[in-house]
Formats: C-alpha cells, sequence, structure tokens
C-alpha cells in the first residue's frame, strides 16, 4: 500500500519516510513514530492500518542524521540497547524540526485536507508529546511514553486534543512518575489520560511477550474516535 519517499530538512539535506494513501481523496494527516523511532516494518505494517482507516499515514527515519535507515532488531537486547543507545544520541531540536519538515511536506499533498496528527509509541510517545508543545498539530498521541515525566513543564503549551495511552504493568514507568503526570496534566480538558491493564509496547502485535489485544483494541477505539474528528 506505501511507499518511500524522500523529506527534505530545513538543511537541504534529504531523509526517508514511509508513506501510506488512503482511498479517500482528501484525508487528514497522521505522523507515527515507532518505539524506537526508526522506520522498521512495524511501523509500516501501522501506517498501512491507518491509511485502511482513511488516513494519510508517514512514519519517517529520524535518525538520518547518523545512519541511513537504521532498523535495530528488537528481538535481541543487544538490538534494542543498540537502537536505545543511539535514540540517547538524537538532538531533540533537530529532531523536532525534521518532525516540522514532514508536516510541511505530507500536508502539501493534495490528498491531505490541511489536518496533522502525531502519534508515537515509547520513545516515539515522548517525541509525540513534545511535538504537540512546540509544533501545534491537530491532535495528538503518545502510548506508553518513557520520559514524558521529564518535559511536564511543556504541558502547558499543548492546545491541542491529546491522548496518553499507558500501561498501569509498565516496567518502564514508576509508580511516581505515573503520579506525576497525572498531577501536571490531569487539569488540562485537552489531555486524555487512559491506562490499560497491560505492560510497555502492548500495542506491538508482532511481539507476542508483549502484546495485549485486548488493550490494543480499546487505545484504536479512542485513538480512531480522536483522528475521525479531524475528517
Amino acid at each position: 500500500m506505501g511507499k518511500i519517499i524522500q523529506i527534505f530538512s530545513k538543511r537541504g539535506d534529504g531523509f526517508s519516510a514511509y508513506l501510506a494513501h488512503p482511498s479517500a481523496r482528501k484525508c487528514p494527516a497522521i505522523v507515527l513514530l515507532s518505539d524506537l523511532v526508526v522506520l522498521d516494518p512495524w511501523i509500516k505494517k501501522t501506517a498501512d492500518i491507518f491509511a485502511k482507516n482513511g488516513y494519510l499515514a508517514c512514519a519517517p527515519d529520524l535518525y538520518w542524521h547518523s545512519r541511513s535507515a537504521f532498523v535495530a532488531d528488537k528481538s535481541k537486547e543487544v538490538g534494542y540497547l543498540q537502537g536505545v543507545n543511539s535514540y540517547s544520541k538524537l538532538d531533540q531540536d533537530t529532531t523536532l524540526g525534521d518532525i516540522e519538515c514532514v508536516f510541511n511536506t505530507i500536508k502539501s499533498y493534495s490528498g491531505c485536507n490541511g489536518k496533522i496528527a502525531i502519534l508515537g509509541f515509547s520513545e516515539g510517545g515522548t517525541l509525540s508529546f513534545l511535538t504537540a508543545a512546540r509544533l501545534n498539530p491537530d491532535a495528538a498521541i503518545a502510548y506508553y511514553a518513557t520520559h514524558i515525566h521529564d518535559h511536564l513543564h511543556e504541558g502547558k503549551h499543548i492546545n491541542c486534543q491529546t491522548i496518553l495511552h499507558m500501561g498501569e504493568n509498565d516496567h518502564y514507568m514508576t509508580k511516581e512518575n505515573t503520579q506525576k503526570i497525572h498531577a501536571a496534566l490531569i487539569g488540562k480538558f485537552n489531555i486524555a489520560i487512559y491506562q490499560y491493564q497491560a505492560g510497555h509496547g502492548f500495542a506491538n502485535s508482532e511481539n507476542l511477550e508483549i502484546f495485549n489485544p485486548e488493550a490494543r483494541a480499546l487505545s484504536f477505539q479512542r485513538t480512531f474516535d480522536l483522528l475521525d474528528s479531524l475528517k
């Protein structure tokens, strides 16, 4: 369903993104960031799912500064640690600048109705939260975002409808940090926080050790309910 396209950074360098087209002529766009913000097979399949549901879905490779289309083998500990190490080296401002370039490129497509959302998983969820605060998308969704608690001061700048999907059994999220997130954001009318009886990565259907089909189904329903308001 999808294809690889080129996005041009503010410096003029090109980087890859996977773009999946829906059948609808005019539709909202959504930018998808995987758990280690890589352009991996799972995020491509997820983009296809969103395209089938009527969205112009784009998943960019945000590691392009250091390598081309990096994909960590997350089924192996060494691959996962490699991905975490690479993520830690990302320059936050540069990465958000790249996301802004993705926004501008996708919104210029004739098939886009001018509305755009950001959705990220894990590390990508943290970037979705920051994107909501700094780039003012039309909607933002973050799945089990690992470092939101480090950026709660940014929450006051989020004006779009935003959903945080969190697992109650997420071993990357301490009870203390979960309480901090609720305390800082629960009063904002435009931010909904949902918790599930699930662990970290519960939406990843390709990792059966962490996949929770009930939590994924309910969270996707809530996500599509929000995104459908952009059509």
